[in-house]
């Protein structure tokens, strides 16, 4: 076997093993823009008030939360 159709093979497995970490990843970079919208939002209005600070708090918590499951789901063949 070609080392080019070993690699194709590869990838072919990878991804069929990981189709739920494909849903994962969207999920996970939701939560990452959510993060990004957060520290906007104190930027422009210039407050990190205790809410700010819990809102952001919550934000990174799902993130994290989300990071796990994308990993969790995550299969590399042998």
């Amino acid at each position: 076997m070609t080392m080019m159709k070993k690699l194709l093979n590869y990838v072919i497995v990878f991804m069929t093993l990981n189709k739920e970490a494909k849903q994962n990843a969207k999920a996970l970079m939701d939560e990452a823009m959510d993060i990004g919208m957060a520290i906007s939002k104190m930027a422009k209005t210039k407050v990190v008030d205790q809410k700010a600070k819990d809102a952001l708090a919550k934000e990174v918590k799902e993130f994290n939360e989300a990071v796990n499951k994308f990993l969790d789901d995550l299969v590399i063949p042998d």
